[in-house]
């Protein structure tokens, strides 16, 4: 198995909410069985952890850490040469069933890289993300990305739409080839602000120089814990969510590290 598929294999498994559900259903079959003691460990481990992923704001925390990692750009060189796009922000399927483009919650990566592409028009763009493989639908995520980019008044023509990559890595892999890897040459980096710290972490082991460009914000700019739970809207489900996309991205930081992917583990 290649590490893709290992990787995704086991994110589907021990992902946050998985293990919550493996460690009630545990508790259900050993109460069921009388395991009284064994059962006790298992509740313990089940509560300490329920109160630190969903009761407690754990996950807005480090996922906070992740989005302040690198900060907006507050200018620019005079020329820039290029800019990489990491891809994401498109429903394919919902865009295909309802003949209408479907956005998601990581469509300022291609909303951010329009307002780019008009900025510095003399720059080479590329766009890296995977084709959508299914056999239920006759278009690709690249099909859709260009759509939107035609309504938004950019010419497709000038961007180089990479479209073989399935994670962060594999996004810098099949990117480079057409980036100048060279110190006075100015690209910049665009994608979601809590994804940013992994991307350049790939991108400064393949030796590639980036100005990061962090878009896709899901929290605030200051953390306050006395204040977390007067937020409007702010509910246990949202401590789940945070924890979730932060872990990701943790371990991901972790796993690249591990299998030389990356040059830093935090």
């Amino acid at each position: 198995m290649n590490f893709y598929s290992l990787s995704k294999a086991l994110w589907s498994i021990f992902q946050p909410v998985q293990v919550l559900v493996y460690l009630l259903l545990l508790v259900l079959i050993l109460s069921f069985f009388n395991k009284n003691k064994f059962s006790k460990i298992v509740n313990s481990i089940t509560i300490i952890l329920f109160i630190l992923i969903i009761f407690l704001p754990n996950g807005t925390y480090l996922l906070q850490k992740l989005e302040n990692t690198y900060a907006i750009p507050k200018s620019f060189p005079d020329k820039i040469d290029g800019i990489l796009i990491l891809g994401g922000g498109i429903n394919t399927l919902l865009t295909y069933q309802h003949s209408q483009i479907i956005l998601n919650e990581k469509i300022e990566r291609i909303t951010e890289s329009v307002k780019l592409i008009k900025q510095f028009p003399d720059a080479k763009v590329v766009y890296s993300e995977g084709v959508l493989i299914t056999s239920k639908i006759d278009i690709t995520n690249i099909d859709v990305v260009k759509m939107f980019y035609k309504q938004m008044g950019v010419d497709n023509k000038k961007i180089i739409f990479e479209n073989k990559s399935r994670n962060t890595y594999e996004n810098f892999i099949f990117s480079k080839k057409f980036i100048n890897n060279n110190n006075s040459n100015k690209w910049i980096l665009l994608t979601s602000a809590y994804h940013m710290k992994r991307a350049m972490s790939v991108a400064e082991k393949l030796e590639l120089n980036f100005i990061p460009y962090p878009v896709d914000y899901r929290l605030q700019d200051h953390y306050n814990w006395k204040r977390f739970y007067l937020v409007k809207g702010r509910t246990f489900l949202t401590n789940l969510n945070h924890f979730q996309l932060a872990a990701h991205e943790y371990i991901g930081l972790i796993i690249y590290y591990l299998t030389k992917k990356s040059n830093k583990i935090i």
